[in-house]
């Protein structure tokens, strides 16, 4: 081996030399096991998301949409307002001519004073109009004439009537007596009896070509010859 071998020399490679700087870190980049160093070192610990970038940006897109950080309230606000001020006698004046209270106060004050006569002409026509409008009133002879009960006779024109008519609209009545001859009429004697029987061998005649042809069966065997003619036979 110390004749196959042939060393051209011997050099010693220092670790502060830049091509052995450079090739240590060549081979740091395209090592798998530095790559995901970082990975293995995360795994297991513990991660809160409240500080994380996506929240952040949540909170902080809240607090710009935010209608209560947008709208100062007054009550931060310190002012002194002047009360004979134009725009605050207009508001009180408007305030107090829609004010309902205001509106009815005088007339409430004066229902509880004046005293209305009961037989002057406006009270006296409202009590008429208001029986004449009056369902109550409208119908008190009705209700009255129900609790006294009526007599109603059976022999009476209305309920003859009544009786008539149902009678004449009744299907029931109107297919009684079809109904009764449909265990009666079985069968019949005679064929003469039956008239839809009689119709029925009058139409077979009519129809039938033996019928049609007996006279002429009957009458073409016989040979009538007038006696002047005797000497041709």
């Amino acid at each position: 081996d110390i004749d196959y071998r042939r060393y051209l020399h011997e050099w010693t490679c220092l670790p502060d030399q830049n091509d052995v700087i450079q090739a240590r870190k060549a081979y740091n980049l395209q090592s798998d096991l530095l790559y995901k160093s970082d990975l293995e070192w995360l795994r297991g610990i513990g991660w809160s998301p409240s500080e994380s970038l996506e929240v952040q940006k949540v909170k902080k897109a809240g607090e710009i949409l935010s209608e209560r950080s947008y709208r100062q309230p007054p009550s931060t606000l310190k002012f002194t307002g002047i009360l004979d001020s134009l725009d605050l006698v207009l508001a009180k004046n408007n305030a107090q001519q829609l004010s309902k209270r205001l509106y009815t106060e005088a007339w409430d004050n004066d229902k509880t004073n004046i005293h209305v006569m009961p037989d002057t002409p406006e009270i006296t026509l409202a009590k008429s109009n208001s029986a004449n409008i009056s369902q109550k009133l409208y119908r008190q002879e009705w209700e009255e004439y129900k609790r006294k009960g009526y007599d109603l006779r059976a022999d009476a024109i209305p309920i003859k009537a009544a009786k008539a008519s149902r009678d004449i609209a009744s299907m029931y009545k109107y297919t009684a007596a079809y109904r009764k001859q449909l265990g009666h009429h079985v069968g019949c004697r005679d064929i003469q009896d039956d008239p839809k029987m009689v119709w029925s061998m009058h139409v077979a005649k009519i129809q039938s070509d033996r019928e049609y042809k007996k006279d002429f069966q009957k009458s073409k065997t016989k040979f009538n010859v007038p006696a002047d003619m005797l000497d041709i036979l």
